[in-house]
């Protein structure tokens, strides 16, 4: 088979869900390209430190609920059935109350993530809502959500509450997620070299499973998987490291591979109680398109790090591709995979002669930068994509558009690419 056939069948596409698929409308506009002058220095990260509100999880664990009698669970059943009230979720959107309210639209997704990591859920995420009442019952908090559990298929809830200030009386958080796969209790730490048993049964509409893990030395493994009454089993053996070695469940059924779970195993040191990160930036200091791509490829490689991934190399070609793409839907007015001109990402690869063997891009619109990324880390295509194992090249290309109902909204194009040719990255 040709590697322009394996490319093309090893294409993955996904475009951003919701608001973000919103078409541009007026004029458009551009970051200045120029690169005459010194890049501006980008201005620091505003650092975020949360201590979680207790130790933290000894165990990951998908079996304990609320008690169905209680006063919320009986109202969050009688207003969404299949919803079930995890405690895990719930001790996770209690850490979310540990930030300042003034700073919690500017939440990282990896705050989110650690949040569950830290509480015990083995799941790779959540959504958030955070809600500010007057009344101190739980319906204003269900009224506000009632629009997300209906157009998805969330499964599973945690929610807290804390008191609000005037004219306030209370600030609700509740994490959402879609959980298909049951894991037995696994220990969050464990001495080096270690086997720790995965038992998981998974939801029928996948048929099978695979099991990664990234251990502290940086090596990434499948681990074999068996099936006996329905459960699987993996056998993880921890690295002899110190570090974090992550796991990662990935199930697959008829309509592709889908990331069950995703977490972290603490080899030879203690679960962190506390998250050191930093905020969602003021992006006023790009001046250039050169700067706003150089700062889109730094928040994949970020992300990638903090899963133990290695990062992917720069590619002058994939740069070009995708900046071709960006610019294209800016100045057509579309926001889709499929250009009227170019076509796919395998046709813009294919007109460029490069040898890929394996291909899959990302689209984003967002407000900032640092919010396209994290639009795309919260689904779980454009996830796959940032931290596949398969890719070791990446491109970025950002063009910017202007319209009086959304203002500036920056058009991101990640190309992803691994290639039988070792002497990639030249133009």
């Amino acid at each position: 088979m040709s590697a322009w056939l394996r490319c093309l069948l090893a294409i993955v596409v996904a475009m951003v869900l919701g608001a973000a698929c919103a078409r541009p409308q007026g004029a458009t506009g551009s970051i200045d390209p120029g690169r005459e002058s010194p890049a501006a220095p980008a201005t620091p990260d505003e650092p975020l430190s949360i201590r979680f509100p207790g130790p933290p999880a000894s165990t990951y664990r998908t079996d304990r609920l609320l008690d169905p009698d209680s006063p919320v669970a009986r109202a969050v059943q009688r207003t969404f059935p299949r919803l079930k009230i995890d405690r895990c979720l719930e001790r996770a959107a209690r850490a979310h109350l540990q930030i300042p309210l003034d700073r919690a639209d500017r939440t990282p997704l990896a705050f989110t993530e650690a949040a569950l990591h830290w509480a015990g859920c083995p799941d790779p995420s959540a959504t958030v809502t955070t809600v500010l009442s007057s009344d101190v019952s739980v319906h204003a908090l269900l009224r506000r959500i009632d629009p997300l559990v209906t157009e998805h298929t969330y499964t599973h809830l945690g929610l807290a509450r804390a008191d609000a200030r005037a004219p306030y009386r209370s600030r609700w958080v509740a994490l959402l997620v879609d959980r298909r796969v049951q894991i037995r209790p696994l220990p969050t730490s464990a001495d080096p070299g270690t086997r720790l048993p995965l038992l998981f049964r998974l939801d029928p509409t996948f048929a099978r499973a695979t099991v990664a893990v990234t251990r502290p030395e940086g090596d990434v493994h499948e681990v074999d998987v068996g099936f006996s009454d329905g459960w699987g089993v993996a056998s993880l053996r921890l690295g002899g490291t110190v570090g974090t070695q992550w796991v990662e469940l990935m199930g697959h059924s008829s309509s592709g591979p889908r990331v069950l779970a995703l977490f972290p195993v603490e080899v030879g040191r203690r679960a962190p109680d506390r998250f050191v990160g930093s905020l969602l930036s003021d992006e006023s200091w790009l001046r250039s398109r050169e700067q706003a791509e150089e700062y889109a490829a730094e928040l994949v490689q970020r992300d990638r790090h903090r899963f133990g991934l290695p990062p992917l190399q720069r590619d002058p070609i994939l740069d070009q591709v995708a900046r071709g793409h960006s610019e294209d839907m800016a100045a057509a007015g579309y926001f889709a995979h499929i250009s009227p001109t170019t076509g796919s990402v395998a046709d813009r690869l294919r007109r460029r002669d490069y040898p890929a063997t394996f291909a899959a891009e990302n689209i984003a619109m967002a407000g900032g930068l640092a919010e396209a990324e994290d639009g795309l880390m919260r689904s779980p295509e454009h996830r796959a994509a940032i931290l596949t194992r398969r890719a070791t090249h990446v491109g970025i290309g950002v063009a910017t558009t202007e319209s009086a109902d959304l203002g500036k909204r920056y058009l991101v194009t990640q190309v992803f690419a691994a290639t039988s040719d070792a002497h990639r990255g030249q133009p």
